[in-house]
């Protein structure tokens, strides 16, 4: 404790100094060598799950798409919204903190309208008949989806699939967190590999990173960003349109001592123009939420008419 008070004594005096210093440069100097320093005092927490065996995790997804096109000179929008509760039942937690759980989607409300066509809907909850084209998610509504094993730092080990997948909403699974304790202003990345196909039929192999940053942590909860960055050079209109669904920003809240999300908002807002000729434009909005919820809740699941539409404001 002593020398932690010396310390910020000495940051209060090298403040000071900085305050005091005429020329430009010995400020700028001064004032990076403060910022160290305080970032030498500042505390460090460990990223982590925790959950305990028997334990089932349910989260409400809510999952907003807008589409607009625009090709030689015809227009379409396409929109879509899914809300779905998902729920982790752990079987287990090794020696080693890896959690072993079932993942399945419990039920979907769904909905999709595009320019020119009839609107189509599928609840899950009161549809005993799904529409076409919704024929793969109604099979697996209910079901264990996969078994997975991921380490207390979210990395997913081990996964056996138990059914045909589908992805109700944007996003991975879990938050990858460092294996080490992290500072407010520190960072770490994902690197992923896309495949986009190319107009010959040829596949190509783009990659991306996550970059996740610690912005602060108050009364126990971590706010951490997320961006998608591009490593490969894709200035190819085609290619950026089949990309624009990975070029993520948002924003995760994470209980440090629960260990386990708290909040999850990720948002699309990009725009492709000559994908397909010259004149032809694709905007692309899209929000994704995730936030945990009670069995109770799950019995009695919003309909999408209650739901925002992309691009307004939540959270």
């Amino acid at each position: 404790m002593k020398t932690t008070a010396k310390i910020l004594v000495g940051l209060w005096l090298f403040g000071g100094i900085v305050a005091l210093a005429d020329d430009a440069a010995t400020k700028a100097k001064l004032a990076a060598e403060l910022e160290k320093a305080k970032a030498s005092v500042s505390p460090s927490y460990k990223l982590a799950y925790k959950f305990a065996v028997g334990e089932e995790f349910r989260t409400k997804v809510v999952h907003l798409v807008t589409v607009e096109t625009k090709i030689k000179g015809a227009e379409q929008t396409a929109k879509t919204r899914s809300v779905s509760h998902k729920v982790w039942k752990i079987n287990k937690v090794e020696p080693n903190g890896n959690i072993v759980f079932e993942h399945r989607v419990e039920e979907v409300d769904m909905w999709q309208s595009v320019s020119g066509r009839p609107e189509l809907r599928y609840n899950s909850t009161h549809d005993k008949q799904p529409p076409p084209g919704y024929e793969h998610v109604a099979e697996s509504v209910g079901k264990t989806l996969a078994t997975i094993t991921m380490d207390p730092y979210g990395r997913v080990v081990a996964r056996d699939n138990a059914q045909k997948q589908f992805n109700p909403g944007i996003g991975e699974l879990t938050i990858p967190f460092p294996n080490q304790p992290v500072k407010p202003g520190n960072t770490w990345s994902i690197p992923e590999e896309v495949r986009v196909r190319l107009e010959d039929g040829t596949i190509k192999k783009v990659n991306t990173k996550q970059q996740y940053k610690l912005e602060k942590v108050e009364a126990g909860v971590a706010t951490i960003s997320v961006a998608t960055t591009l490593l490969t050079p894709a200035s190819d209109p085609k290619v950026m349109s089949q990309l624009v669904q990975r070029m993520q920003r948002g924003t995760i809240k994470f209980d440090l001592d629960a260990g386990r999300l708290i909040y999850k908002q990720m948002d699309l807002d990009e725009s492709v123009v000559g994908f397909s000729g010259p004149e032809s434009h694709m905007q692309y909005l899209a929000r994704f939420t995730e936030e945990p919820v009670t069995a109770k809740a799950v019995q009695a699941p919003a309909t999408t008419a209650q739901v925002e539409p992309a691009g307004e404001t939540t959270k």
